[in-house]
C-alpha cells in the first residue's frame, strides 16, 4: 500500500506542477483586456518549433526622458510600462519600478543596450511578447509585411502579464 502512495505521489506532483504553469497565461486569455499594439517586426523560421512571427513592438524602445531610474541602474531591471491609447494603438505613457494601482500596463525588463533613435536615446525593454507561432506554411505570407513592420499585434493583459494573442496585418 505505501508503494502504491508513493508511486501516486510521483505521478501527481509533475503532473500539478505542469498544469499549475499553464494558470497564468490561460488566466491572461480569459480574463485580459485586449490592446493592439504597433510593430517593428521579422519573421524567421525555426527548424524544431514550426513558422513563426518574431516581432519588436514600438513599445520596446523607450525614451530616456520617460525613465526616472538614473542610468546605471537600468541594466537588467524589472519595471513596469503604463500605457495609453492613442489612435489605434496603445503606447507608452509612464515608466516606474513600482506596480501600478489602475490603467493599462506590462511588467518588463530594460535590456543591457539602448538604441539611438534619432536625437532621442531609447532604451529597449523586453516583455517577452516577441513570438507569435502559426500554423505550418503560413510564416511566409507575413514574411514581407513583418520585414517592414506592416503588422499590428493583439495582445491580452492581466495585471501586467501579457499574452500575444494574434497577429495581423496594419
Amino acid at each position: 500500500m505505501k508503494k502504491e502512495k508513493t508511486f501516486l505521489l510521483a505521478v501527481l506532483i509533475p503532473l500539478f506542477i505542469l498544469l499549475a504553469m499553464t494558470v497564468k497565461p490561460q488566466a491572461t486569455v480569459l480574463f485580459g483586456q485586449e490592446i493592439v499594439l504597433e510593430t517593428k517586426a521579422f519573421d524567421p523560421t525555426d527548424l524544431f518549433r514550426g513558422d513563426y512571427v518574431s516581432v519588436s513592438f514600438a513599445i520596446s524602445d523607450i525614451p530616456k526622458s520617460k525613465v526616472t531610474l538614473p542610468s546605471n541602474k537600468v541594466s537588467n531591471q524589472n519595471l513596469y510600462v503604463s500605457l495609453k491609447k492613442e489612435g489605434n494603438y496603445y503606447v507608452v505613457d509612464q515608466v516606474s519600478e513600482n506596480k501600478p494601482q489602475q490603467g493599462v500596463y506590462l511588467r518588463g525588463k530594460f535590456q543591457d543596450r539602448y538604441n539611438q533613435n534619432g536625437d532621442e536615446d531609447h532604451y529597449s525593454v523586453d516583455y517577452n511578447l516577441d513570438k507569435y507561432f502559426l500554423e505550418q506554411g503560413s510564416g511566409k505570407d507575413l514574411q514581407q509585411e513583418s520585414r517592414s513592420g506592416g503588422l499590428i499585434g493583439t495582445v491580452k493583459v492581466l495585471g501586467g502579464y501579457g499574452v500575444l494573442t494574434g497577429i495581423s496585418l496594419r
